[in-house]
């Protein structure tokens, strides 16, 4: 069976032939097949990032004199801040532990998206939220996504960062922070705007630890939640679904196919971990059996078994959450 969630790789060479149980690490007796593989000897594992020795060369300044002379305003106030190994610390005292991944500085984030930091059930609503999609979102982030003051790279679109709960990236990280100053300007420029913070220069503030942690900071003020929830209902989520309306009838309407939290938890989930392709297979499977309300619940079910079937285990099993989880039961 194909794979249904990733772009079709050019043909490669054939490689020698291999038993199953060679080609398959998780075919060996006792192996956990949710676990991730352990690193290559003498490689760091992605999670040990927070015992960096003080001094190492991940943490050192890295940006030319060109780029400190463009923007010597602001170099008083980024030099206030303190790097000493992986800790960042502000001049309030404030400190940001910032980790590695891939040899790029990275914030994997202390603040949840339930919980006394984050914003409440009612500003989760405030983008236009109807009260499924509200559980929906609300369920997938605390699941699935990250804290909000995550500041992650991605690899494959040249260490761009990313940033928040779901993570933002490029152009919706760009809005993100373009909604915070509009609507706070007072306090998008002491966490970012004092320090020469240019939304349009992503990939260069990336590495630069100060600036990473202190998009990191950031992402525990409220008012940047809110612009990332805002931006992420306006920019992601309202599209997504628009794009898979069928004869201006949108896909979560009453007695539509993803009319009920759980379903609509199985979209949002898809969009988060494979973007449009695995919406759209999601869709064609619910439209395959059209039989509301249950029609996207019952997709979700082939989903797992399509993602089991190719390999991804760990996928599978977090569409099952979502599938049997009491939180997402309709309200009696």
């Amino acid at each position: 069976m194909g794979e249904p969630f990733s772009e079709q790789a050019p043909r490669m060479p054939a490689a020698p032939a291999r038993s199953v149980r060679e080609a398959n690490h998780h075919s060996r007796s006792g192996a956990d097949p949710f676990r991730e593989p352990e690193p290559a000897p003498g490689r760091a594992s992605r999670e040990e990032n927070v015992h960096l020795r003080s001094g190492t060369d991940l943490f050192t300044e890295t940006r030319s004199r060109e780029a400190e002379a463009q923007d010597s305003p602001f170099r008083a106030a980024r030099e206030a801040l303190r790097l000493q190994g992986p800790v960042v610390t502000f001049p309030d005292g404030a400190r940001v532990v910032l980790g590695n991944d891939g040899g790029r500085p990275i914030h994997r984030g202390t603040v949840a998206v339930r919980g006394p930091c984050a914003p409440s059930r009612e500003e989760l609503m405030g983008p236009g939220l109807t009260e499924p999609q509200a559980r929906a979102l609300d369920f997938v982030l605390a699941w699935f996504g990250h804290p909000f003051d995550s500041v992650t790279s991605e690899p494959q679109s040249g260490a761009e960062p990313r940033w928040g709960a779901w993570p933002l990236s490029g152009t919706t990280l760009i809005a993100a922070l373009a909604h915070w100053k509009q609507h706070e300007p007072e306090a998008f420029d002491a966490r970012l705007g004092r320090l020469g913070f240019d939304a349009t220069a992503l990939t260069l503030f990336a590495e630069d630890p100060r600036m990473i942690a202190a998009l990191a900071r950031a992402g525990r003020e409220r008012g940047a939640q809110r612009a990332q929830l805002e931006t992420l209902v306006t920019h992601v989520l309202r599209p997504m679904l628009d794009s898979c309306a069928q004869a201006e009838t949108a896909v979560d309407a009453p007695g539509g196919l993803f009319a009920s939290a759980r379903a609509l938890a199985l979209l949002f989930h898809a969009e988060l971990r494979f973007g449009r392709r695995g919406v759209t297979r999601l869709v064609t499977l619910a439209r395959e059996r059209p039989e509301p309300p249950v029609a996207g619940e019952h997709a979700g079910e082939r989903l797992a078994e399509d993602l089991r079937a190719t390999g991804r285990s760990r996928d599978a099993f977090e569409v099952w959450r979502i599938l049997t989880t009491p939180e997402l039961a309709d309200p009696s």
